[in-house]
């Protein structure tokens, strides 16, 4: 008997709130204040260029209207004809990040009979820009709104009305959504430790707005049950976005997980790690093209990032200490230093000054056999043939030259190079 009382409490409650939300739709949706009405039916509104920038641009007056509707706030003329507001923000902090997720939640939700009529409002304003692009694109230039009015079969103050009513049905239906995308966020960033929370609720905020325009009502199914698709699809792209250090395009994404469950099917069916000709042909690629997608799709690290440690017990063990050391610490430089490189060439600069203080035949077989121009040493018998003189008198030359760069004017400023033992 108790059961069956507070069940039939919990549908009346359900019903009254339900009736209520359809009361306060009603009232975001009614007709606009006579004074506005007016100012659509001045000769300036009639000529005024019915640019997308102008009307498709939520005003404050009509996010603040939907907002105080949803949260079940009284509405003043005086408060929505007010423009300037005075407000202090705080940006920072984790108090700000809980107000703000705590502002995204706060908001009633709809039945489904209002989001079927939300719906219908919006899908009305996005045929009639889909009227007034091919209206642009016939005139080569952006339609007045007489013009666009005429095109309706409708008024001026009726068009501007109906864009007023649609873009506070689509605040309305964005705003008391807006816990699907915290929701989706959070999963996203639960899984993902390097993503910003705040960036993929702005992500999902977008994939929200989307999915209200592109929502049926006439379908049939809840409004949530669609834009989750599209709220998660526009964070994914946030995730790929930040994740990776060089950005990769869609279709290069979609090539690289191709292959990798391509890889795991054939690793399934054969029982071992397919080759790369198997996988190549599998995925319809060259090996080139394979290899290629494959280094695409390698991680990149960065030596300054800082490691943690896990050993320990209790919260030292679970949470992870940082160490101080990075990466970079721990990874052996094979190649030279910059300072090595420097060295060199200032050794190089020094040397070729000091042959520049013999005579140019001298020059010429120092040169020659220690390869100071291209790297390769030459015998006596090459220099000889090259200059058809005999060897002894190509060994008496390099002698003599040797002779001459020991003395010490000469060789003082390529002394220091040489490391004392």
């Amino acid at each position: 008997m108790l059961e069956s009382t507070d069940s039939s409490f919990t549908k009346n409650k359900e019903a009254l709130q339900n009736t209520q939300m359809t009361k306060k739709i009603k009232k975001l949706l009614k007709d606009d204040d006579y004074d506005l009405i007016l100012q659509d039916q001045s000769p300036e509104a009639f000529d005024e260029i019915a640019d997308k920038q102008v009307y498709s641009k939520i005003s404050e007056e009509t996010r603040w209207k939907a907002s105080s509707i949803i949260k079940k706030q009284p509405i003043k003329v005086e408060q929505v004809k007010r423009t300037r507001v005075k407000a202090s923000v705080k940006e920072t902090g984790g108090d700000s990040m809980r107000e703000y997720v705590k502002s995204m939640g706060s908001h009633e939700l709809l039945p489904q009979d209002s989001e079927i009529l939300l719906g219908k409002h919006i899908q009305l304003l996005v045929q009639w820009e889909t009227l007034r692009s091919e209206l642009e694109e016939t005139l080569n230039r952006p339609p007045t709104f007489s013009e666009w009015a005429q095109e309706l079969q409708v008024s001026v103050p009726e068009l501007k009305m109906q864009i007023r009513k649609s873009q506070r049905a689509k605040a309305a239906l964005i705003e008391a959504n807006l816990r699907l995308v915290v929701t989706v966020a959070r999963q996203t960033v639960k899984s993902k430790s390097e993503i910003n929370f705040m960036d993929a609720c702005q992500e999902g905020v977008v994939g929200l707005s989307i999915a209200a325009e592109k929502f049926d009502p006439e379908k049939g199914f809840r409004f949530s049950t669609y834009a989750v698709w599209w709220i998660r699809r526009e964070v994914q792209k946030n995730v790929q976005t930040q994740t990776q250090t060089v950005r990769l395009p869609a279709s290069a994404m979609k090539k690289i997980n191709d292959i990798r469950i391509n890889e795991r099917l054939l690793m399934t069916t054969l029982g071992r790690k397919p080759t790369e000709e198997e996988l190549a042909k599998k995925c319809n690629l060259s090996v080139e093209k394979l290899e290629f997608y494959k280094k695409a799709a390698q991680d990149v690290t960065s030596l300054d990032k800082q490691l943690t440690s896990k050993a320990g017990k209790g919260s030292a063990a679970a949470g992870g200490e940082q160490n101080g050391k990075t990466l970079e610490s721990l990874i052996k430089d094979a190649g030279p230093t910059p300072e090595t490189i420097a060295e060199k060439e200032m050794l190089q600069t020094d040397v070729r000054r000091l042959i520049k203080t013999l005579s140019p035949r001298e020059q010429a077989v120092i040169r020659l056999r220690f390869g100071l121009d291209d790297g390769t040493p030459r015998t006596l018998d090459y220099i000889a043939q090259k200059f058809n003189v005999d060897k002894e008198r190509i060994r008496k030359v390099e002698a003599k030259a040797l002779l001459k760069l020991r003395q010490p004017y000469r060789n003082q400023s390529v002394k220091c190079y040489i490391s004392d033992l």
